[in-house]
């Protein structure tokens, strides 16, 4: 579905190291170095400005403190130790933005990504400094994924094992507003606006400590790259190797002892991004599920198990419900090190993602099946022995033997 036009910009970075290499295979890949290292440059610089600008406004997350006050906001629920500027996530998006806008001609396949891309960094931008309401967060969200819906990327089918396919083009409505075509296929491109608002929040629900999110997202934009050079899709091969390169970077100040987090501003892009990349680079629907499978079935798991713990009377309450819920604060409450988790996270997503894109046909779909039987069996097991020990805390605790 990659119907990018590359620019001169991009035919000159990508013959720069390419003639280099005699493996005609393997110069696809070293073809894209020199954008893996722009962007990496640009983050490492980038970040200690943008820290700056977070410290000069305010936009920092303080230990065990509302974020400006706001009642629905919940303290507990991020793990950083001391006061922490935000807005990192710019750092990571606005070179890798950048890069894509130079890389490829605006048509009405770039145009509405880069546009749905600019709704979530200015929304999430804003959050980062006045901690917007869960309403206005899901409203921007609502907003980029419809400007998708609407554009001509569409999935009007769903690979499973090979040649095997759903048909999601079963009604299709295309006209233009302005000269600029708009296309509606249903009931593909409803599953699509799901799915972009699944993705993005399972992801952004990962950002609970520090660094973990970071690496995370460059373990499957890396993978994606993979993905991107042998569909021979360009568009996703730039996007996913310019965000590798600048999470890399950004991890640099990210993991434990964090000097900067990407906040919401990275957080809100990052899921949005590995979504679409997906869709565009044709990637089978296993293997996008496979790569945020972590993210997906802890989101569902803890949604699932919100609805029946605090059972919120509307989308509204369940939205505003912040708990520590999530996998890497049940495995931080089993006594596990900021840095621990980061490498236990991040490596199950490096070897679920390495399966999904090495296994073909049949053994694909039986990888799926295992690959999120086991997942979901660790998040269950994780949350039995974290609530154990948080009640024999409890019974250990001091004020216990005063209880009735």
């Amino acid at each position: 579905m990659d119907y990018a036009i590359p620019t001169q910009f991009f035919k000159t970075l990508t013959t720069v190291f390419s003639p280099l290499i005699g493996n005609p295979v393997l110069s696809k890949y070293i073809a894209f170095i020199p954008i893996a290292l722009i962007a990496f440059l640009a983050t490492f610089l980038l970040t200690p400005i943008i820290g700056k600008i977070a410290w000069s406004i305010g936009a920092t997350y303080k230990p065990n403190t509302k974020r400006r006050g706001k009642d629905f906001d919940n303290p507990a629920k991020a793990m950083h130790e001391v006061e922490t500027p935000s807005l990192g996530g710019l750092s990571v998006t606005l070179p890798a933005f950048i890069i894509t806008f130079l890389s490829f001609q605006i048509t009405p396949f770039t145009a509405p990504i880069l546009l749905a891309l600019l709704v979530l960094m200015i929304g999430s931008t804003l959050d980062d400094i006045f901690n917007l309401d869960s309403r206005i967060q899901f409203g921007y969200q609502i907003l980029a994924s419809l400007i998708i819906v609407l554009s001509i990327i569409d999935l009007t089918q769903i690979g499973l094992v090979e040649r095997e396919f759903l048909n999601f083009a079963a009604y299709t409505v295309r006209f233009d507003i302005f000269k600029f075509p708009i296309s509606v296929i249903l009931p593909g491109d409803i599953f699509l606006f799901f799915w972009l608002l699944l993705c993005l929040n399972a992801v952004k629900w990962v950002g609970g400590s520090p660094g973990l999110l970071e690496s995370y997202s460059a373990v499957i934009f890396t993978l994606l790259f993979i993905v991107a050079i042998r569909m021979s899709s360009d568009f996703t091969a730039v996007a996913s190797i310019a965000m590798s390169g600048s999470l890399l970077a950004f991890l640099v100040f990210a993991i434990p002892p964090e000097k900067i987090m990407s906040g919401s501003s990275g957080r809100s892009v990052y899921g949005f991004m590995i979504a679409l990349l997906a869709l565009i680079s044709d990637a089978k629907i296993s293997t996008s599920i496979m790569l945020l499978a972590l993210p997906i079935l802890d989101a569902i798991y803890v949604i699932v198990r919100r609805i029946f713990v605090h059972k919120p009377k509307s989308l509204k309450e369940l939205l505003e419900i912040n708990d520590t819920t999530h996998l890497h604060h049940r495995l931080l409450q089993l006594k596990l090190t900021r840095i621990q988790v980061l490498l236990l996270e991040t490596s199950i997503a490096l070897i679920i993602g390495s399966i999904a894109i090495a296994t073909t046909g049949a053994m694909r779909y039986f990888a799926v099946i295992f690959g999120l039987a086991l997942i979901l069996l660790l998040i269950v097991i994780i949350n039995n022995k974290a609530n154990k020990r948080k009640e024999s805390e409890k019974e250990k605790s001091p004020e216990s033997k005063y209880s009735y």
